[in-house]
């Protein structure tokens, strides 16, 4: 992707206009107003990215070290890393601040919400390579034991919970088939990447909707005992 004009054209665009846009409205600089009407382009651009790191696979050339994480799980890691990484080292080193400074990582003290950046860039991957039916989501086989690594985390999943969510692509009567993730018939790469954007404004908008619009419960804080009083001689 680091060759490609796409991912400079979305970003410094999408930078440029509203940098523009709030320099002539600063007073809509609010988390609430920029949450709340962001967060569909925000999705956007995140399953942009998604997509593109996991498309590199398809490429001729690639790399056998970046070849070697064409697995289940590599899948998630670079959907989450390509979804957060920015934001995550953004923080880490506090590069929103004129004085650089290294800082624990934000999610290592995340809560569910906090770290949807993460979970909800590789729940995008996952959707995207089986809806697609990538090879890599493509089982020979639904008994873990006949899996190898390079199915790992799958090859750890029991195969009644195999059986619950992978379909055969082929009629019962078939000798053989293989099995894929949800659906047995895959979806164009265009419809993989609108399924992914779809996943990740549901996230977003549901921690929108969690973090800034839904009444949060008041916190009890516990009665401190009264003090005896004592009686003056």
């Amino acid at each position: 992707m680091a060759y490609s004009f796409q991912p400079y054209i979305n970003y410094l665009g999408v930078h440029l206009v509203l940098t523009g846009f709030f320099s002539l409205f600063p007073s809509l600089l609010v988390p609430k107003i920029l949450d709340t009407f962001l967060f569909p382009l925000d999705s956007l651009l995140r399953a942009i990215s998604v997509t593109g790191t996991i498309a590199l696979f398809d490429h001729p050339n690639l790399s056998p070290a970046f070849r070697s994480m064409n697995t289940p799980f590599g899948h998630l890691l670079l959907g989450a890393l390509a979804s957060a990484s920015g934001g995550i080292s953004l923080a880490t080193f506090s590069l929103f601040s004129p004085e650089w400074r290294f800082s624990t990582p934000p999610i290592l003290n995340a809560g569910l919400w906090s770290s949807a950046d993460v979970w909800g860039g590789a729940l995008a991957a996952l959707l995207f390579g089986a809806s697609t039916h990538s090879q890599i989501f493509t089982l020979p086989t639904l008994d873990p034991s006949e899996l190898g690594r390079a199915y790992f985390p799958l090859n750890l999943v029991p195969g009644g919970l195999l059986k619950l969510f992978f379909r055969s692509s082929l009629s019962s009567s078939s000798k053989s088939s293989d099995f894929h993730l949800l659906a047995s018939s895959p979806v164009s790469i265009q419809h993989g990447k609108a399924l992914a954007a779809i996943a990740l404004m549901t996230v977003f908008g549901s921690r929108v909707l969690y973090t800034h619009w839904l009444p949060r419960t008041p916190r009890l804080e516990p009665r401190k005992p009264k003090a005896k009083a004592t009686n003056k001689q």
